[in-house]
């Protein structure tokens, strides 16, 4: 059973890690020519500096203070989503998801808000309602139009 455990918490480091590569790469900076991104991405840095550095408290500090005063800091959500998800803190890594989840979907990236949901229906039902809900009223807006 540990083995199993073990070997599930390593899939999904990998699939997160992957996710993180693919998702926060250049064609994916959401924060560029954001106004207030020059204090945030300062944050940002520092975040992730004290996160590599093991301090996971002070990234974790830094992480929520970036998402409570820039909420669409996509970046930080998404980070601050790893954090929660190395430590097995399954609901605050979903919540955080959902965050970038919704935010895509306002920047109209269907595709990666779908991935992202797909993450966070296998974390928190509740979570994934919110997403489920804000996608189908996208989908239900642009057949209306059409």
């Amino acid at each position: 059973m540990a083995m199993r455990n073990a070997l599930i918490v390593a899939v999904g480091f990998i699939v997160v890690m992957g996710m993180a590569l693919i998702f926060f790469d250049e064609e994916h900076n959401h924060d560029v020519d954001m106004p207030g991104v020059a204090a945030a991405d300062d944050s940002l840095i520092g975040a992730r500096k004290a996160y590599w550095a093991g301090d996971i408290a002070q990234a974790e500090s830094l992480y929520s203070k970036i998402t409570t005063t820039n909420t669409d800091n996509i970046n930080a959500w998404g980070e601050l989503g790893n954090l929660y998800y190395m430590q097995a803190r399954w609901k605050d890594a979903a919540t955080a998801y959902t965050e970038v989840a919704l935010l895509l979907i306002a920047k109209n990236d269907m595709q990666q808000a779908a991935y992202f949901h797909g993450v966070v229906v296998r974390l928190d039902r509740v979570q994934s309602e919110r997403i489920y809900k804000r996608l189908r009223s996208v989908s239900m807006a642009s057949e209306t139009k059409s």
